[in-house]
């Protein structure tokens, strides 16, 4: 047959001990929970703002994507636009034209 020791009341030393180490547990746990790597509040926080922002980029890019598709469109399909892009931006002309700038230059003021 089992006899049960009584059991021995903790003196307040022990007592003061066994608070002092449990309130450490627990902070080392809530520590944990908020700054463990990858897993904690403070990661779960810094993913769903970079994910914030790369859903805004991807946005930006397909907007960007969409006026690229409908430039690229006009200029396969609309001479006259064509025409004004290649005069403007990159300066052509048509066979037997000439330019002519009446401009001032800035060495003449």
């Amino acid at each position: 047959m089992l006899r049960k020791k009584p059991k021995k009341k903790l003196t307040p030393l022990q007592e003061n001990r066994l608070l002092k180490i449990v309130i450490g547990l627990i902070v080392v746990a809530v520590a944990w929970l908020l700054f463990a790597p990858g897993t904690g509040v403070y990661s779960l926080i810094k993913q769903r703002s970079r994910t914030a922002a790369l859903e805004q980029q991807t946005e930006e890019l397909i907007n960007t994507n969409e006026e690229l598709r409908a430039e690229i469109e006009r200029l396969k399909h609309d001479q006259a636009y064509l025409e004004k892009v290649a005069r403007e931006k990159y300066g052509l002309l048509k066979k037997n034209e000439r330019v002519f700038d009446f401009s001032r230059s800035k060495e003449n003021d």
